[in-house]
């Protein structure tokens, strides 16, 4: 994730991230957040996810085994929201 998100008066960027049986906290520092996490067989989604609280201009972006997702937000509390799946016959798309 980059890009600029002042904190609101909610506070700052709120950043989930993860898979569907796995779920976690960001932060944002500087610009940027970046996270890894192990390739699990089963999991059936990896995802990141940011809301803005007021103004920012954010990107986001998930990569599993080469395959990227990407999308943008920008102003009020908008979300940013990136999903990458596995495929019904393997893969992930």
């Amino acid at each position: 994730m980059w890009g600029s998100a002042p904190a609101g008066a909610l506070g700052p960027l709120d950043i989930t991230y993860g898979s569907d049986s796995d779920t976690r906290e960001g932060a944002f520092k500087n610009g940027t957040f970046e996270a890894t996490l192990p390739l699990k067989d089963d999991a059936l989604y990896f995802h990141v996810m940011a809301q803005l609280q007021g103004s920012g201009d954010i990107n986001c972006s998930v990569t599993v085994a080469g395959h990227t997702k990407k999308a943008h937000a920008s102003g009020g509390y908008n979300i940013c929201d990136a999903q990458v799946s596995s495929g019904l016959l393997g893969g992930w798309n």
